[in-house]
């Protein structure tokens, strides 16, 4: 398809267009900016009502209310709160409708800033001179505070999305090269946007119609007019570096409607989730770290889920232990030597699932491996007992690392800790993911465990460490029991 000179009429036609689209466009926003507002005024309504409800839980109920202060100081209390709570949600972006946090990334959100709006509140109050609050009161604000947001905050999200679905069109994306990667962008992105189709100077596809239901608008040259002409919102770049030096003419030039333009970047997998953007010298620099920073939140969640997880299970480890030692000469636990963060050796605990001589055997072994790299795995060891055959296709033998966990040598999540002897025979990449504290569960676990490649295990291994997050952690968690319970790749 080629894009033909417009006559005068068409040209008319086309400028009312995008003046009466552009009129609903600006009557929309001003909708959904109300709606933002509202949904802002309603998180604050929320956590002070939160408050509230614990002061009638911790006084009005055991009929104690003889020991509290005056309502008016609670009340003023939890509205400084869920201020400081909406003013903290700014910051993070949470009423940017543009941006949809999955349902970990909301309720990492939420009680860091619930948490960190606690303090603030507390600070200004004991400034105040409010310095008998019950910490009970406080301990029942805040839990009633994260639930109701979070609750109210998983309806707002659709209740904004459905809002901005009804008012405003989806925006109308055009996809600057033809080629496999424009393709599947187009396919990721078809939700989001009304994709109209490609500009490129010469698709890669030998076939056209390969191109799918979406029309090769014309060339690079004619963007502007593919822009103002079919009233184009985004610009999807998906040329090679090599290819870009006529788009950025263009982009630099500008065009007669506004446009937003995304780029994605030729670093690839490189390119962590965060990163900065640095002007030095006049030059724009992209900025990153290839370790994400890990906070000291990542630790007390390993020990009050480890803990917690201790105190529920302490009957079916004592019933392991028992059918371990019933099954088979040798000691419950077995210690292996294993590398950690930064190359610190440590010994992980595992339950036995083998016989004594296994380590003595494995030399015998090694042809009938079936793992890629320097791993060692097979389907039907036989070194492995019958009871410890079962324990590992349910990951039962795993459970004693949640000692590990406690000690501060492993963390819940992370990459798989490696044997010595695997460390040696590591290619230079490959030791960057002995940047972390290692895990008993990770991305490898969720993708397939022992069906994974070495190679991928490694590359999902490194992208965890890049783009390490709370969320990322209780997501991968989340997806861990039913790979477990499913025994994907557990062998």
């Amino acid at each position: 398809m080629t894009l033909m000179e417009p006559s005068l009429g068409r040209a008319v036609f086309h400028a009312a267009m995008a003046e009466s689209e552009a009129t609903e466009v600006g009557r929309g926003e001003h909708v959904l900016s109300a709606v933002v507002v509202a949904t802002l005024l309603i998180d604050v309504l929320v956590v002070t009502a939160a408050f509230l409800l614990a002061y009638w839980v911790r006084f009005i109920v055991p009929d104690d209310e003889a020991a509290a202060l005056g309502l008016h100081e609670y009340a003023r209390t939890g509205a400084l709160v869920g201020l400081a709570t909406a003013w903290l949600f700014a910051i993070h972006g949470v009423y940017n409708r543009r941006r949809h946090l999955p349902w970990p990334s909301r309720l990492h959100v939420i009680v860091s800033a619930v948490s960190t709006a606690l303090v603030l509140a507390v600070t200004i109050s004991y400034a105040l001179g409010d310095q008998r609050f019950s910490r009970l009161w406080f301990a029942a604000g805040w839990m009633f505070a994260a639930v109701g947001l979070m609750v109210w905050r998983t309806a707002a999200q659709r209740i904004v999305a459905a809002t901005h679905a009804a008012i405003l069109p989806a925006n109308r994306a055009v996809i600057v090269g033809a080629n496999t990667l424009g393709r599947q962008i187009a396919h990721e992105l078809a939700g989001r946007f009304e994709i109209v189709g490609y500009v490129d100077n010469g698709s890669d596809l030998a076939d056209p119609e390969e191109l799918s239901t979406l029309p090769l608008l014309g060339p690079i040259a004619q963007l502007p007019r593919v822009v103002q002409e079919l009233s184009i919102d985004e610009l999807i770049i998906t040329l090679p570096s090599d290819r870009r030096e006529q788009v950025a003419t263009l982009i630099a030039r500008g065009f007669r409607r506004r446009v937003d333009v995304k780029l994605l970047p030729d670093l690839g997998e490189i390119l962590p989730s965060s990163f900065y953007l640095h002007h030095i010298g006049g030059r724009p620099y992209l900025g990153f770290s290839p370790v994400a920073d890990v906070n000291w939140l990542k630790r007390l969640t390993d020990l009050t889920l480890t803990t917690a997880g201790l105190l529920v299970i302490w009957p079916l480890l004592l019933l392991i232990a028992i059918a371990i030692k019933l099954g088979s000469p040798g000691p419950v636990l077995y210690r292996q030597q294993r590398v950690g963060k930064d190359g610190r050796l440590f010994s992980m605990l595992k339950f036995r699932s083998m016989f004594q001589d296994a380590d003595r055997r494995r030399d015998a072994l090694i042809a009938a491996n079936e793992a890629t790299g320097p791993l060692f795995k097979m389907r039907n060891d036989p070194r492995v007992t019958r009871v410890g055959r079962l324990l590992r296709r349910s990951s039962l033998d795993e459970l004693p690392q949640l000692f590990n966990v406690i000690r501060g040598e492993m963390s819940l999540v992370g990459p798989r800790p490696p044997l010595p002897s695997e460390v040696e025979k590591y290619e230079p990449w490959q030791l960057g993911r002995l940047r972390a504290v290692p895990g008993m569960t990770g991305l490898w676990q969720v993708s397939g465990r022992s069906d994974v490649s070495f190679h991928e295990m490694v590359r999902l291994d490194l992208h965890y460490i890049r783009n390490w997050s709370l969320s990322l952690d209780l997501e991968i968690l989340w997806q861990t029991l039913p790979a477990v319970l499913g025994n994907r790749g557990a062998y």
